[in-house]
């Protein structure tokens, strides 16, 4: 089986481009729609038992949650 070098020449090119575009991707900075989101501390309660008899726990906001009151 012979291969035709003209479509040889393409499939490098090609995957030369594909090389170069996945390199300036990843050494890019991140666009705006990007950007990282800010870190949410959360508190986690401790297990029960709800009205069904399912095991489930309660999730606060760090920032909001008052201490005395859980």
């Amino acid at each position: 089986m012979e291969w035709d070098p003209e479509i040889l020449a393409r499939l490098r090119s090609s995957r030369e481009e594909t090389s170069l575009r996945l390199k300036e991707r990843n050494t890019s900075p991140r666009a705006a729609s990007q950007t990282k989101a800010p870190e949410i501390k959360m508190v986690v309660g401790e297990w029960y038992t709800d009205d069904l008899g399912n095991r489930a726990r309660v999730i606060y906001n760090a920032k909001t949650v008052d201490f005395d009151a859980v």
